[in-house]
């Protein structure tokens, strides 16, 4: 009996292993999505990302085709997708994530009716662009699982439209937006001589480079000369609730020093907290009298930090010609393990052939495209949130804090 025990018991494990084994790396997510638009944006209030949410009347759509083409030729704003997956016992304690090969124009993840990331804001779209979320610790493990997805679009083609849509514990799926440098960049190594700086010593901000800039509404908030602060060597740009209202904090160097091309570097720790987002980047003043760059400038967003975006990506843009014609070239995303912890630097060549973004001294990306050829001037930004839905997982007071801002020049 003991000896049958024995036998039935080896065979139970072998064939548990080999299960294990077995088990796939990844699981395809293209086909028989359930769909619904939300023209009036009453999803949220209705809990269509919810796990006992009856959605069994809503249509089937598969991804990797827009939703144009699979009869919604009109639709141009909110919809949801929503499919449930059977996640293998054996992926538990591995890394897993949830890969889009593009979405257009900007997305919300959720998984067993909690938000879990975004990609995407106005006028900046994923479309074209790869993104993946890590969702190891929102899964349940040899069950069936609950992904939702609320797409945002603004025009054009819509939807989950382009493939890999995968689940995955394959890390080599989510290999992108890496470092095209292998060593950190030394602008002085490279010729650059340190031009400008400031490093926030003292107990207040220094009038002769900076202003409060744009004091007044901004976003669902206000921009206010009380969220600026310099303190023990640093520049703090606070977001915080007075009186019912959002305040935060915005500098620049507008009549104070602008210039043309140069390294600009900053040394920064970013916000801890979702809806709002930090920024470092350059404007042009006469951005909105035309349309041509060189002519009349370039916003170059060196960074910013969009923490629902996943908590380990920056990401870069180039906006120019504002007004009815305005054009954009983004989001490039990086991504930097542990990059919202700690200070970073963050820093842009900018040339007359190209751009090029870095993140603690490795180079992202170049862009040779929209290059201003005019003097501009720097911002440093707590951005305030577009809605106060936006805010609804912030914790806040919360702080943006930079540690220096420096401008490298060659002859």
């Amino acid at each position: 009996m003991k000896t049958t025990l024995l036998i039935v018991l080896i065979s139970f494990l072998g064939i548990t292993g080999c299960q294990q084994n077995n088990s796939p790396k990844t699981i395809d997510l293209s086909k028989s999505w359930r769909f619904s638009p939300d023209k009036k944006n009453i999803g949220i209030s209705e809990g269509w990302y919810k796990i006992d949410f009856d959605d069994s009347q809503w249509n089937t759509l598969d991804a990797g085709t827009r939703w144009e083409n699979q009869g919604y030729p009109k639709l141009d704003s909110l919809a949801w997708y929503r499919k449930t997956v059977d996640i293998p016992s054996a992926w538990k304690g591995k890394d897993v994530w949830i890969k889009f090969g593009g979405v257009n124009d900007a997305y919300e993840l959720y998984v067993n009716g909690k938000s879990v990331s975004s990609f995407g804001e106005a006028n900046i779209s994923f479309a074209g662009k790869p993104s993946f979320t890590k969702v190891s610790d929102k899964l349940k493990y040899g069950q069936s699982n609950l992904l939702v997805v609320k797409v945002n679009d603004w025009g054009n083609s819509g939807g989950l439209w382009r493939l890999p849509v995968i689940i995955t514990t394959d890390k080599s799926e989510t290999d992108l937006f890496k470092p095209l440098s292998e060593t950190p960049f030394d602008p002085v190594k490279e010729g650059y001589k340190l031009f400008w700086q400031d490093e926030f010593n003292g107990d207040k901000l220094d009038k002769t480079k900076w202003f409060v800039r744009g004091v007044g509404p901004r976003g669902v908030g206000y921009i206010t000369p009380d969220a600026v602060e310099v303190k023990d060597g640093v520049l703090k740009l606070h977001a915080f609730i007075e009186n019912d209202s959002l305040k935060v904090g915005a500098v620049g160097t507008y009549g104070l020093f602008e210039t043309t091309f140069g390294y600009f570097e900053c040394r920064a720790k970013l916000q801890k907290s979702t809806g709002n987002w930090a920024a470092f980047w350059i404007q042009s003043p006469g951005i909105s009298q035309g349309e041509d760059p060189a002519k009349f400038g370039t916003e170059i967003d060196i960074f910013e930090y969009f923490k629902k975006q996943g908590g380990d990506f920056v990401s870069h843009n180039l906006h120019w010609a504002y007004g009815p014609n305005q054009q954009s070239t983004g989001a490039f995303l990086s991504k930097v393990e542990g990059v919202g912890e700690g200070f970073h630097t963050f820093a842009v060549e900018w040339t007359p052939e190209k751009y090029a973004f870095f993140v603690d001294g490795y180079k992202y990306y170049e862009i040779k495209q929209a290059i201003s050829h005019i003097d501009e001037y720097i911002i440093l930004s707590f951005e305030p949130a577009h809605s106060w839905e936006d805010l609804k997982d912030a914790v806040l007071p919360d702080v943006f804090i930079v540690d220096y801002v420096k401008v490298y020049k060659k002859k």
